[in-house]
């Protein structure tokens, strides 16, 4: 019985040993664990803290953005009801939340509501709405077109708490718009209907759109020139290196205007107008260029034809000036014959012929003195328009003067020029001509004891004003109108026939300019003409 008592004592003690040491190796596992747990506690207070401190980080942030930013920004209940707002969208609508219930929805304008709720619609089930435009009425009562950008905004569960958006007035920006689009149509309806060919090419010199006129130009339609290449169809092959030679200098910035020949579909050649333009994007780049073609085709022929007129006038006006030379010549001849004649018969029969037989001779010589002279002056005045010589420098003050010196003026008569005359551009003799006739015609009008020609000259902007008076006899009124017509003479004498105003006028006009006269019976004559600086 000992024995057992013994053998129990044993296996207790043995099982208190093994009891401790599980109790001690729990001991150690619980400290182990508890350091662990300690560790932890002490990283996830720091993990809280620096969270906590990042969560105000984010929401200083949104705050700073939310309150600063430049668009009016919302957030509201599902029912409309504006929970929060920032500056820009209590200045744009004039409500503000912390004072008066404002519902987003009730500032629609009543013609948006279904607009409003099936946008909303769409907002709830897709979660975000953009560009999406809208009638707002403000507090003020203004109205103003808001562009709409929303989401929605969820719980931990995804469900739909709130929704937020950007409120942005686009009114003036719409107005704006709708003006171009007004403009841009109005141009296009221009652009279709004006009676210039438009066409727009790209850098490679195709096509990309050619206006209506331009199409009836050609006579292919919009779809066939679309595309092609312009300068290889449409130009005649002989003006072709010259439409090549423009198409580079559009290409290196310039603008030209050039005419060229042109092939129609159906084959015709007719003449173009063009006026050629680079065109360029927003940043200054080439991308092509722009053509406006108007045809000049009739204009073209008509000027053909008016050159071909030309050379057959000019042809003959110098056939008609060699016809009156010889006119002249062949006319004076027989005259100077008669007269021969005439004087031998007076010489012939002085003694037998009686006083009114001579006088009647007299006559007959007389009549053929002023036959010669008006021969001369017809032969003048042909020539007044003939021999259009190039323009040059002409000294007038010295021209003048030597003129005033060879003419024959009577000693009773003074020919004053108080300034110095100008040098002008014209054709030296035809404006000696105009002052020599014009000063003769003033000598041999003059009745007074003591004569005076007073040779004046006036500049004004764009020409001369000359003026050559006289004391003479002064010329009717009622002949202003008459005295620079052919062959008008207010004074019958053989060396008068009414041509020398004539060819003065003629040479006026030659030089551009114009001529009239001031006079007075018995007061005098001023005869006014002007030449173009």
């Amino acid at each position: 019985m000992k024995q057992t008592l013994k053998d129990e004592i044993e296996i207790y003690k043995r099982a208190l040993k093994r009891e401790k040491a599980a109790r001690k190796a729990a001991e150690e596992i619980l400290e182990q664990k508890s350091t662990e747990l300690f560790d932890i506690t002490q990283e996830l207070k720091k993990a809280n803290s620096k969270l906590q401190k990042t969560v105000k980080e984010q929401n200083t942030e949104l705050q700073g953005v939310f309150e600063n930013i430049i668009d009016a920004y919302i957030v509201m209940d599902l029912w409309g009801n504006v929970l929060k707002m920032n500056e820009a969208a209590i200045s744009l609508l004039g409500y503000n939340h912390s004072n008066n219930d404002f519902n987003l929805f009730a500032i629609a304008d009543k013609d948006e509501i279904d607009n409003v709720m099936s946008t909303f619609e769409v907002l709830m089930s897709e979660g975000s709405v953009t560009d999406f435009k809208v009638k707002l009425n403000t507090k003020s009562g203004k109205q103003i077109i808001a562009q709409v950008n929303a989401s929605v905004i969820l719980d931990e569960n995804n469900k739909a708490i709130a929704a937020q958006g950007i409120i942005r007035d686009v009114t003036y920006e719409n107005k704006y718009r709708q003006a171009i689009e007004a403009e841009k149509q109005k141009y296009s309806r221009i652009i279709a209907n004006m009676h210039l060919g438009l066409v727009e090419l790209d850098k490679d010199e195709k096509i990309m759109m050619a206006n209506q006129s331009f199409c009836k130009m050609t006579g292919f339609t919009e779809e066939e020139l679309i595309g092609i290449v312009a300068k290889e169809i449409l130009p005649a092959e002989e003006d072709k290196d010259l439409v090549h030679e423009k198409t580079i200098e559009r290409k290196s910035g310039k603008s030209n205007a050039y005419e060229a020949r042109v092939k129609m579909k159906n084959g015709d050649l007719r003449y173009w107008l063009i006026s050629g333009a680079p065109n360029y994007d927003l940043n200054g780049n080439i991308i092509g260029s722009i053509g406006i073609s108007f045809d000049i085709t009739d204009l073209k022929n008509l000027q053909l034809q008016k050159e071909g007129l030309l050379k057959t006038l000019e042809t003959r006006n110098n056939e008609l000036h060699e016809y009156a030379h010889i006119v002249s010549h062949d006319l004076k001849s027989p005259l100077r014959s008669i007269n021969a004649l005439v004087s031998w018969l007076k010489e012939d029969n002085k003694s037998i012929l009686d006083e009114v037989s001579m006088q009647n001779f007299a006559h007959i010589e007389t009549t053929l003195e002023k036959m010669e002279q008006l021969i001369t002056d017809i032969l003048a005045y042909s020539s007044a328009g003939s021999e259009d010589k190039e323009k040059a420098d002409v000294d007038l003050d010295v021209l003048v003067n030597d003129l005033v010196k060879i003419l024959y003026v009577p000693e009773h008569v003074e020919v004053v020029i108080p300034h110095k005359l100008p040098v002008v551009k014209g054709d030296q003799t035809k404006l000696q001509q105009l002052f020599q006739n014009l000063i003769s015609n003033a000598v041999k009008f003059i009745d007074k004891p003591e004569g005076l020609i007073r040779i004046k000259v006036k500049e004004l902007p764009s020409y001369y004003e000359f003026s050559v008076s006289d004391n003479g006899i002064g010329i009717d009124k009622k002949y202003h109108d008459k005295i620079f017509k052919i062959f008008h003479s207010l004074k019958k004498s053989k060396d008068s026939t009414g041509i020398g105003l004539s060819i003065v006028k003629k040479i006026v006009d030659l030089h551009e300019g114009e001529i009239w006269l001031d006079s007075q019976v018995d007061l005098g004559t001023t005869f006014y003409f002007t030449i173009k600086k």
